[in-house]
């Protein structure tokens, strides 16, 4: 095989490699991040339960929104 050719192949399959760490790598820390954030968006929702000026269904629909704003996301992420 020719050596030019040999180097253009390592080369293409070196830079595949570092798009697929950085995929994975920028995946992690999407994961971590919605994760860690999830809990405090829920929970200031379901506070609007409790207020009696918000209507019935609009933490039933933030709910929604939320959740599949960050499905969303980290699928996003990973098919990208």
């Amino acid at each position: 095989m020719d050596k030019n050719k040999l180097h253009k192949l390592q080369k293409k399959a070196s830079g595949q490699m570092t798009n697929t760490m950085t995929a994975l790598i920028t995946g992690l820390i999407v994961v971590v991040l919605a994760t860690a954030l999830a809990p405090e968006m829920f929970s200031n929702v379901a506070e609007l339960e409790t207020d009696e000026d918000v209507p019935e269904w609009v933490p039933v629909v933030m709910f929604l929104i939320i959740g599949a704003g960050l499905v969303f996301l980290i699928w996003r992420v990973f098919l990208k």
